[in-house]
Protein backbone atom coordinates (compact mmCIF):
# COMPACT_ATOMS: atom_id res chain seq x y z
CA UNK A 1 0.00 0.00 0.00
CA UNK A 2 2.71 2.70 1.44
CA UNK A 3 5.65 3.07 -0.43
CA UNK A 4 8.39 5.63 -0.31
CA UNK A 5 10.78 6.09 -3.29
CA UNK A 6 13.31 8.01 -2.51
CA UNK A 7 14.48 9.62 -5.96
CA UNK A 8 18.48 10.04 -5.88
CA UNK A 9 20.98 10.88 -8.92
CA UNK A 10 24.82 10.38 -9.21
CA UNK A 11 25.46 7.90 -6.60
CA UNK A 12 28.64 8.59 -4.08
CA UNK A 13 30.54 10.85 -5.98
CA UNK A 14 32.56 11.88 -2.95
CA UNK A 15 33.85 8.13 -2.21
CA UNK A 16 37.60 8.57 -2.61
CA UNK A 17 37.67 12.37 -2.08
CA UNK A 18 36.53 11.98 1.16
CA UNK A 19 38.63 10.22 3.26
CA UNK A 20 36.59 8.00 5.43
CA UNK A 21 34.20 10.27 7.77
CA UNK A 22 33.12 9.85 11.11
CA UNK A 23 29.51 9.15 11.82
CA UNK A 24 28.53 12.77 11.82
CA UNK A 25 24.99 11.94 11.12
CA UNK A 26 23.24 8.54 11.35
CA UNK A 27 20.90 7.54 8.55
CA UNK A 28 17.21 7.55 10.40
CA UNK A 29 17.29 3.93 9.67
CA UNK A 30 20.02 3.19 12.30
CA UNK A 31 18.31 6.00 14.81
CA UNK A 32 15.25 4.41 15.06
CA UNK A 33 16.47 1.10 16.10
CA UNK A 34 17.69 -0.76 12.60
CA UNK A 35 16.24 -3.98 11.39
CA UNK A 36 14.50 -4.89 14.17
CA UNK A 37 12.68 -1.33 14.13
CA UNK A 38 11.56 -1.45 10.74
CA UNK A 39 10.00 -5.09 11.33
CA UNK A 40 8.09 -4.10 14.31
CA UNK A 41 6.60 -1.14 12.59
CA UNK A 42 5.72 -2.77 9.31
CA UNK A 43 3.79 -5.32 11.24
CA UNK A 44 2.00 -3.04 13.61
CA UNK A 45 1.57 -0.58 10.81
CA UNK A 46 -0.57 -3.02 8.76
CA UNK A 47 -2.59 -4.55 11.65
CA UNK A 48 -4.17 -0.80 11.91
CA UNK A 49 -4.08 -0.80 8.23
CA UNK A 50 -5.94 -4.20 8.34
CA UNK A 51 -8.74 -2.62 10.67
CA UNK A 52 -9.13 0.16 9.05
CA UNK A 53 -12.64 -0.23 7.27
CA UNK A 54 -11.52 2.29 4.40
CA UNK A 55 -8.37 0.50 3.55
CA UNK A 56 -9.19 -2.57 3.83
CA UNK A 57 -10.67 -3.22 1.01
CA UNK A 58 -7.36 -2.25 -1.18
CA UNK A 59 -5.78 -4.88 -0.01
CA UNK A 60 -8.32 -8.03 -0.81
CA UNK A 61 -6.18 -11.06 -2.19
CA UNK A 62 -3.14 -9.35 -1.72
CA UNK A 63 -0.55 -11.86 -0.30
CA UNK A 64 0.05 -10.29 2.93
CA UNK A 65 3.15 -12.17 3.63
CA UNK A 66 4.87 -10.60 0.49
CA UNK A 67 3.65 -7.16 1.17
CA UNK A 68 5.07 -7.48 4.81
CA UNK A 69 8.50 -8.45 3.07
CA UNK A 70 8.54 -5.64 0.33
CA UNK A 71 7.49 -2.85 2.68
CA UNK A 72 10.50 -4.24 5.19
CA UNK A 73 12.69 -4.20 2.62
CA UNK A 74 11.53 -0.84 1.41
CA UNK A 75 11.06 0.87 4.56
CA UNK A 76 14.68 -0.18 5.05
CA UNK A 77 16.19 1.62 2.12
CA UNK A 78 13.89 4.64 2.52
CA UNK A 79 15.33 4.97 5.68
CA UNK A 80 18.70 4.91 4.98
CA UNK A 81 19.71 1.48 4.86
CA UNK A 82 20.72 -1.56 3.19
CA UNK A 83 19.13 -1.15 -0.41
CA UNK A 84 17.47 -4.82 -0.66
CA UNK A 85 14.33 -3.25 -2.49
CA UNK A 86 13.61 -4.04 -6.07
CA UNK A 87 10.16 -3.01 -6.16
CA UNK A 88 8.26 -0.50 -9.19
CA UNK A 89 7.80 3.13 -8.50
CA UNK A 90 5.70 4.78 -6.56
CA UNK A 91 3.31 5.63 -9.76
CA UNK A 92 3.21 2.30 -11.40
CA UNK A 93 3.11 0.15 -7.57
CA UNK A 94 0.03 2.05 -6.79
CA UNK A 95 -1.68 2.25 -10.16
CA UNK A 96 -4.04 -0.02 -9.77
CA UNK A 97 -5.37 1.24 -6.24
CA UNK A 98 -5.84 4.52 -7.45
CA UNK A 99 -8.26 3.01 -10.21
CA UNK A 100 -9.50 1.10 -7.84
CA UNK A 101 -10.19 5.03 -6.21
CA UNK A 102 -7.47 5.26 -3.62
CA UNK A 103 -7.44 9.08 -3.17
CA UNK A 104 -5.88 11.87 -0.72
CA UNK A 105 -8.49 10.76 2.06
CA UNK A 106 -6.85 7.18 1.96
CA UNK A 107 -3.06 8.86 1.94
CA UNK A 108 -3.62 10.92 4.80
CA UNK A 109 -5.46 7.43 6.49
CA UNK A 110 -2.06 5.72 5.87
CA UNK A 111 -0.04 8.64 7.14
CA UNK A 112 -2.39 8.56 10.32
CA UNK A 113 -1.83 5.40 11.06
CA UNK A 114 2.29 5.32 10.16
CA UNK A 115 2.30 8.10 12.61
CA UNK A 116 0.55 6.25 15.25
CA UNK A 117 2.49 2.92 14.60
CA UNK A 118 5.74 5.04 15.69
CA UNK A 119 4.68 6.61 18.38
CA UNK A 120 3.22 3.11 20.20
CA UNK A 121 6.87 2.11 19.30
CA UNK A 122 8.18 5.37 21.31
CA UNK A 123 9.77 6.44 18.56
CA UNK A 124 11.09 10.13 19.31
CA UNK A 125 8.70 12.94 17.80
CA UNK A 126 11.70 14.12 15.42
CA UNK A 127 12.05 10.81 13.77
CA UNK A 128 8.55 10.62 13.49
CA UNK A 129 8.73 13.69 12.07
CA UNK A 130 11.35 12.53 9.65
CA UNK A 131 9.71 9.46 8.52
CA UNK A 132 6.57 11.52 7.43
CA UNK A 133 8.57 14.18 5.49
CA UNK A 134 9.89 11.10 3.71
CA UNK A 135 5.95 9.52 3.15
CA UNK A 136 5.00 13.04 2.23
CA UNK A 137 7.86 13.60 -0.59
CA UNK A 138 5.99 10.87 -2.32
CA UNK A 139 2.28 11.77 -2.23
CA UNK A 140 1.98 12.94 -5.87
CA UNK A 141 3.03 10.00 -7.15
CA UNK A 142 1.40 7.40 -5.39
CA UNK A 143 -1.85 9.28 -6.25
CA UNK A 144 -1.45 10.24 -9.93
CA UNK A 145 -2.05 7.01 -11.54
CA UNK A 146 -0.68 6.18 -15.14
CA UNK A 147 -1.78 7.51 -18.08
CA UNK A 148 -4.86 5.73 -19.74
CA UNK A 149 -2.15 4.09 -22.35
CA UNK A 150 0.14 2.71 -20.06
CA UNK A 151 -0.38 0.03 -18.02
CA UNK A 152 -0.02 -1.08 -14.47
CA UNK A 153 2.81 -3.43 -16.30
CA UNK A 154 4.89 -0.88 -17.81
CA UNK A 155 8.27 -1.73 -18.10
CA UNK A 156 10.48 0.54 -15.59
CA UNK A 157 13.16 3.18 -17.75
CA UNK A 158 16.18 0.80 -16.82
CA UNK A 159 14.26 -1.84 -18.96
CA UNK A 160 13.13 0.82 -21.62
CA UNK A 161 16.49 2.06 -22.06
CA UNK A 162 18.19 -1.27 -22.86
CA UNK A 163 18.79 -2.87 -19.45
CA UNK A 164 22.83 -3.25 -17.54
CA UNK A 165 24.08 -3.30 -20.40
CA UNK A 166 22.85 0.24 -21.61
CA UNK A 167 23.31 1.54 -18.33
CA UNK A 168 26.77 0.37 -18.09
CA UNK A 169 27.79 1.80 -21.63
CA UNK A 170 25.95 5.22 -20.71
CA UNK A 171 28.00 5.36 -17.41
CA UNK A 172 31.44 4.57 -19.40
CA UNK A 173 31.02 7.33 -21.64
CA UNK A 174 29.16 9.84 -19.09
CA UNK A 175 32.40 9.81 -17.41
CA UNK A 176 34.93 10.21 -20.42
CA UNK A 177 33.14 13.43 -20.98
CA UNK A 178 33.11 14.58 -17.71
CA UNK A 179 36.46 14.37 -17.26
CA UNK A 180 36.94 15.52 -20.23
CA UNK A 181 35.52 19.10 -18.65
CA UNK A 182 37.57 21.29 -18.15
CA UNK A 183 35.33 22.57 -15.18
CA UNK A 184 34.17 19.61 -13.75
CA UNK A 185 38.00 17.27 -14.06
CA UNK A 186 39.09 18.83 -11.06
CA UNK A 187 36.31 17.55 -9.01
CA UNK A 188 37.37 13.77 -9.86
CA UNK A 189 41.02 14.18 -9.54
CA UNK A 190 41.57 12.09 -6.30
CA UNK A 191 39.17 9.94 -7.45
CA UNK A 192 39.19 6.21 -7.61
CA UNK A 193 36.99 6.30 -10.95
CA UNK A 194 36.66 2.55 -11.25
CA UNK A 195 35.40 2.11 -7.97
CA UNK A 196 33.08 5.50 -8.69
CA UNK A 197 32.11 4.14 -12.20
CA UNK A 198 30.82 0.82 -10.26
CA UNK A 199 28.93 2.64 -7.99
CA UNK A 200 27.39 5.10 -10.61
CA UNK A 201 25.96 2.05 -11.99
CA UNK A 202 24.19 0.51 -9.16
CA UNK A 203 23.09 3.80 -8.64
CA UNK A 204 21.46 4.40 -12.14
CA UNK A 205 20.38 0.92 -12.40
CA UNK A 206 18.38 1.31 -9.13
CA UNK A 207 17.32 5.63 -9.91
CA UNK A 208 16.00 4.00 -13.22
CA UNK A 209 13.90 0.90 -11.71
CA UNK A 210 16.32 -2.00 -12.35
CA UNK A 211 17.34 -4.30 -9.50
CA UNK A 212 18.26 -1.97 -6.38
CA UNK A 213 21.87 -2.26 -5.10
CA UNK A 214 23.20 1.16 -4.62
CA UNK A 215 24.14 1.64 -1.14
CA UNK A 216 26.08 4.64 -1.05
CA UNK A 217 25.55 7.83 0.56
CA UNK A 218 22.43 10.40 0.37
CA UNK A 219 22.69 13.16 -2.09
CA UNK A 220 23.02 16.39 0.02
CA UNK A 221 26.10 14.11 2.17
CA UNK A 222 27.62 12.41 -1.06
CA UNK A 223 28.07 16.12 -2.86
CA UNK A 224 29.03 18.22 0.63
CA UNK A 225 32.94 18.30 0.01
CA UNK A 226 32.51 18.76 -3.43
CA UNK A 227 30.08 21.80 -2.78
CA UNK A 228 32.66 23.24 0.03
CA UNK A 229 35.14 22.91 -3.37
CA UNK A 230 32.76 25.44 -4.93
CA UNK A 231 30.77 23.15 -7.03
CA UNK A 232 27.73 25.38 -7.81
CA UNK A 233 24.44 24.91 -10.20
CA UNK A 234 26.72 26.06 -13.43
CA UNK A 235 28.42 22.52 -12.31
CA UNK A 236 25.50 20.56 -12.06
CA UNK A 237 23.88 22.16 -15.50
CA UNK A 238 27.03 20.82 -17.03
CA UNK A 239 26.50 17.22 -15.67
CA UNK A 240 23.00 17.45 -17.13
CA UNK A 241 24.53 18.32 -20.62
CA UNK A 242 26.99 15.67 -20.43
CA UNK A 243 24.09 13.04 -19.77
CA UNK A 244 21.75 14.19 -22.12
CA UNK A 245 24.70 14.20 -24.70
CA UNK A 246 26.03 10.60 -23.67
CA UNK A 247 22.03 9.08 -23.62
CA UNK A 248 21.62 11.25 -27.33
CA UNK A 249 25.00 9.20 -28.95
CA UNK A 250 23.88 5.97 -27.39
CA UNK A 251 20.55 6.75 -29.37
CA UNK A 252 18.17 6.70 -26.37
CA UNK A 253 14.38 7.56 -27.43
CA UNK A 254 14.01 11.32 -27.16
CA UNK A 255 10.88 10.45 -24.62
CA UNK A 256 13.49 8.50 -22.26
CA UNK A 257 16.07 10.85 -22.00
CA UNK A 258 13.18 13.03 -21.29
CA UNK A 259 12.41 10.74 -18.04
CA UNK A 260 16.42 10.45 -17.25
CA UNK A 261 16.33 14.26 -17.08
CA UNK A 262 13.51 14.68 -15.24
CA UNK A 263 14.99 11.94 -12.25
CA UNK A 264 18.33 13.90 -12.49
CA UNK A 265 16.75 16.98 -11.80
CA UNK A 266 14.27 15.71 -8.78
CA UNK A 267 17.94 15.94 -7.25
CA UNK A 268 19.11 19.40 -7.95
CA UNK A 269 18.32 20.76 -4.73
CA UNK A 270 19.96 17.88 -2.43
CA UNK A 271 22.88 18.18 -4.23
CA UNK A 272 23.72 21.35 -4.22
CA UNK A 273 22.47 22.40 -0.65
CA UNK A 274 25.62 21.63 0.81
CA UNK A 275 25.65 19.83 4.67
CA UNK A 276 24.65 22.39 7.50
CA UNK A 277 27.91 23.40 9.68
CA UNK A 278 26.65 21.10 12.64
CA UNK A 279 26.29 18.32 10.15
CA UNK A 280 29.36 18.35 9.03
CA UNK A 281 31.80 15.78 9.34
CA UNK A 282 34.41 16.79 11.91
CA UNK A 283 38.08 14.88 11.33
CA UNK A 284 39.91 17.07 12.98
CA UNK A 285 43.25 15.79 13.70
CA UNK A 286 44.84 17.05 16.96
CA UNK A 287 47.26 19.48 17.24
CA UNK A 288 50.09 16.88 17.92
CA UNK A 289 49.67 15.46 14.46
CA UNK A 290 49.22 18.67 12.93
CA UNK A 291 52.45 20.00 13.52
CA UNK A 292 53.84 16.72 12.59
CA UNK A 293 53.86 14.70 15.90
CA UNK A 294 56.61 13.38 18.07
CA UNK A 295 59.51 14.19 15.47
CA UNK A 296 58.24 17.69 15.14
CA UNK A 297 57.63 18.00 19.05
CA UNK A 298 61.31 16.80 19.89
CA UNK A 299 62.78 19.43 17.28
CA UNK A 300 60.39 21.91 18.99
CA UNK A 301 61.38 21.29 22.51
CA UNK A 302 65.33 21.34 21.83
CA UNK A 303 65.39 24.25 19.87
CA UNK A 304 62.94 26.47 22.21
CA UNK A 305 65.20 25.42 25.10
CA UNK A 306 68.13 26.57 22.98
CA UNK A 307 66.83 29.94 22.46
CA UNK A 308 65.60 30.03 26.12
CA UNK A 309 68.97 29.36 27.55
CA UNK A 310 70.54 31.75 25.37
CA UNK A 311 68.25 33.89 26.97
CA UNK A 312 69.72 36.33 29.62
CA UNK A 313 66.89 36.84 31.82
CA UNK A 314 65.11 33.25 31.45
CA UNK A 315 68.51 31.28 31.64
CA UNK A 316 69.29 32.17 35.51
CA UNK A 317 65.87 29.99 36.40
CA UNK A 318 67.73 26.67 34.90
CA UNK A 319 71.24 26.85 36.47
CA UNK A 320 70.62 24.18 38.86
CA UNK A 321 68.06 21.96 36.36
CA UNK A 322 68.96 18.64 34.61
CA UNK A 323 68.19 19.59 31.76
CA UNK A 324 68.15 16.19 29.80
CA UNK A 325 65.37 15.50 32.25
CA UNK A 326 63.89 18.72 31.74
CA UNK A 327 63.80 17.92 27.62
CA UNK A 328 62.23 14.83 28.56
CA UNK A 329 59.59 16.15 30.65
CA UNK A 330 58.91 18.94 28.43
CA UNK A 331 58.31 16.39 25.60
CA UNK A 332 56.02 14.18 27.28
CA UNK A 333 53.99 17.25 28.44
CA UNK A 334 53.74 19.27 25.04
CA UNK A 335 52.71 15.99 23.17
CA UNK A 336 49.64 15.32 25.69
CA UNK A 337 48.73 18.81 25.86
CA UNK A 338 48.84 18.89 22.34
CA UNK A 339 46.42 16.03 21.77
CA UNK A 340 48.99 13.09 21.61
CA UNK A 341 50.49 10.25 24.04
CA UNK A 342 48.94 11.41 27.51
CA UNK A 343 52.25 9.70 28.79
CA UNK A 344 52.92 12.71 30.71
CA UNK A 345 53.33 12.34 34.77
CA UNK A 346 54.95 15.60 35.91
CA UNK A 347 53.09 17.66 38.22
CA UNK A 348 49.83 20.22 37.94
CA UNK A 349 51.31 23.84 36.35
CA UNK A 350 51.11 25.39 40.05
CA UNK A 351 53.32 23.37 41.59
CA UNK A 352 55.57 22.73 38.65
CA UNK A 353 56.38 25.97 38.77
CA UNK A 354 55.98 27.19 42.29
CA UNK A 355 60.18 27.37 43.08
CA UNK A 356 60.57 29.56 40.23
CA UNK A 357 57.47 31.96 41.18
CA UNK A 358 59.70 31.98 44.68
CA UNK A 359 62.46 32.96 42.51
CA UNK A 360 60.81 36.25 40.85
CA UNK A 361 59.32 34.22 38.09
CA UNK A 362 56.75 36.40 36.74
CA UNK A 363 54.45 37.37 33.39
CA UNK A 364 57.23 39.44 31.97
CA UNK A 365 59.51 36.50 31.67
CA UNK A 366 56.21 34.16 30.88
CA UNK A 367 55.98 36.28 28.27
CA UNK A 368 59.68 36.04 26.91
CA UNK A 369 58.81 32.27 26.74
CA UNK A 370 55.97 32.92 24.60
CA UNK A 371 58.11 34.88 21.96
CA UNK A 372 60.46 31.75 22.09
CA UNK A 373 57.98 29.65 21.64
CA UNK A 374 56.25 31.59 18.83
CA UNK A 375 60.14 32.20 16.87
CA UNK A 376 60.75 28.17 17.59
CA UNK A 377 57.48 26.87 15.55
CA UNK A 378 58.36 29.87 13.06
CA UNK A 379 61.96 28.82 12.13
CA UNK A 380 60.41 25.39 12.35
CA UNK A 381 58.15 26.09 9.37
CA UNK A 382 55.00 25.22 11.29
CA UNK A 383 52.02 27.38 9.54
CA UNK A 384 50.66 30.91 11.17
CA UNK A 385 47.18 29.14 11.91
CA UNK A 386 49.52 25.72 14.31
CA UNK A 387 51.45 28.48 15.67
CA UNK A 388 48.30 30.50 17.00
CA UNK A 389 46.39 27.18 18.02
CA UNK A 390 49.83 26.07 20.55
CA UNK A 391 50.03 29.64 21.88
CA UNK A 392 46.40 29.47 22.67
CA UNK A 393 47.19 26.16 24.65
CA UNK A 394 50.33 27.84 26.29
CA UNK A 395 48.08 31.20 26.89
CA UNK A 396 45.67 28.64 29.17
CA UNK A 397 47.88 27.75 31.93
CA UNK A 398 49.12 31.34 32.22
CA UNK A 399 47.48 31.73 35.81
CA UNK A 400 48.26 28.41 36.89
CA UNK A 401 51.83 29.36 36.21
CA UNK A 402 52.10 32.09 37.73
CA UNK A 403 50.44 31.90 40.83
CA UNK A 404 52.82 29.79 43.28
CA UNK A 405 51.65 27.55 45.81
Amino acid sequence: MFGLLKKLFGGNSTSAVIEKEPEAEKPLFEKMGGDAAVNAAVDLFYRKVLTDDKLVPFFEGLDMAEQHKKQKAFLTFAFGGPANYTGKDMTTAHAKLVKQGMNESHFNLVMKHLGATLTELEVPEELIGQAAKIAMSVKEDVLKGLPEEESAEEKSLFEKMGGEAAVNAAVDLFYRKVLADDELGPFFETIDMEEQHKKQKAFLTFAFGGPANYSGKDMTTAHAKLVKMGMNESHFNLVMKHLGATLTELEVPEKLIGEAAKIAMSVKDDVLKGLPEEDKPVEEKPLFEKIGGEAAVNAAVDLFYRKVLEDEELSPFFESVDMAEQHKKQKAFLTFAFGGPANYTGKDMAAAHAKLVKQGMNESHFNLVMKHLGVTLTELEVPADLIGEAAKIAMSVKDDVLKGE
